[in-house]
């Protein structure tokens, strides 16, 4: 089966996120959770700039992670459902890159840096723990929880960078894990009719 971007596939993926139960409860507890972190944000920024969360090369490799791991994970497919797994990783992908850029220009919350309104929700966050939640539905903990780690150095370092505050990092991971859940019950129907 070859790989194809199909907006019918983003829409069926999209609707399970709202129509699930587990997808459903990510997504609210990202939301719940991003609104008490909204109390801290400034506290936490403060914090930041007197004292880093991390290294500079760590923040680094963050950053690259958070912009760069759909290629490592579209790279890394193979075999005999290697055409669903494209299938699965690519749409979620572009569904979470346009959901999060909506939300985004929706909001328009300013960056802690104060360089554009484009803060809420953190877009290499949700990326990085939709890749994570992708290796983790394709090739189990022993990949996936590596991914989530990955993810998880990319949120604290959009924190660190100043680019985010603590509540865009949060709902952007639970986005980015509530976009790969719901997708992969369309993976997984794929890989059993074929």
């Amino acid at each position: 089966k070859t790989q194809n971007v199909s907006s019918d596939y983003i829409i069926k993926g999209v609707e399970n996120i709202f129509d699930n139960g587990d997808t459903r409860n990510i997504l609210f507890s990202g939301i719940i959770l991003s609104v008490i972190a909204n109390k801290y944000d400034y506290l936490l920024q403060n914090r930041n700039q007197s004292k880093k969360l991390m290294s500079n090369n760590l923040a680094k490799l963050g950053d690259y992670w958070g912009k760069t791991n759909q290629f490592i994970i579209w790279s890394t497919f193979s075999g005999n459902y290697r055409g669903e797994q494209l299938n699965y990783s690519m749409n979620s992908f572009i569904a979470n890159g346009i959901i999060t850029y909506g939300i985004k220009f929706s909001t328009m919350r300013r960056r802690p840096d104060l360089s554009n309104k484009r803060s809420f929700p953190s877009g290499h966050t949700s990326n990085s723990f939709l890749g994570a939640t992708i290796l983790q539905n394709v090739y189990g903990s022993e990949v996936g929880i590596p991914g989530y780690i990955l993810a998880s150095i990319t949120g604290m370092s959009r924190i660190n960078d100043n680019k985010h505050y603590l509540s865009d990092v949060i709902f952007g991971a639970a986005f980015g894990v509530a976009i790969g859940t719901g997708f992969n019950y369309l993976y997984k129907e794929d890989i059993m009719i074929n």
